[in-house]
């Protein structure tokens, strides 16, 4: 063992085939938030995870596996210790048909529309409503209540 490591206590693993790139890891507290490294650039979000836990920062990143919401980390005890000190992983953004902008991943989408309930989905103002950005959601939902509004009034005069 590198006499560098001696205090490493665990391994952060990530399942990359099943982490979204939702940034809910990131989010977590601010000493998670130092060690992960989390970039958007253009059509792209990249998270970088460190690779190796240190034994004071087990407690806190422990709460990394809870907060994931597919369950893609975990830290586990190091048979080997790895030669690299972080690991980063790439994903493609969707854009907003509306405005353009890049907003989410696409695994992230693919996961809140497999959450949400049907009947909610119906309910929308806009046809594709999860398809849009945050910003063009409120639009879309301030543009089907004025509507509303306006039809129900119209209605009224008659």
């Amino acid at each position: 063992m590198n006499e560098e490591r001696k205090g490493v206590w665990r391994i952060l693993a990530v399942d990359e085939d099943g982490c979204i790139g939702c940034r809910a890891c990131s989010s977590l507290w601010p000493e998670i938030s130092t060690s992960l490294s989390l970039s958007e650039r253009g059509p792209e979000r990249t998270v970088m995870f460190p690779r190796i836990v240190e034994e004071s920062e087990t407690k806190i990143a422990g709460g990394l596996e809870e907060v994931c919401p597919v369950g893609a980390i975990s830290i586990i005890s190091p048979g080997e210790i790895p030669g690299e000190d972080s690991f980063s992983l790439v994903f493609d953004m969707v854009r907003c048909p509306r405005c353009r902008a890049p907003f989410a991943t696409g695994r992230e989408l693919d996961y809140v529309k497999g959450k949400l309930p049907e009947d909610i989905r119906a309910k929308s103002s806009h046809p594709s409503w999860i398809d849009l950005c945050p910003t063009c959601r409120r639009s879309a939902f301030r543009e089907g209540a004025s509507r509303e509004v306006i039809v129900r009034r119209s209605g009224a005069r008659r």
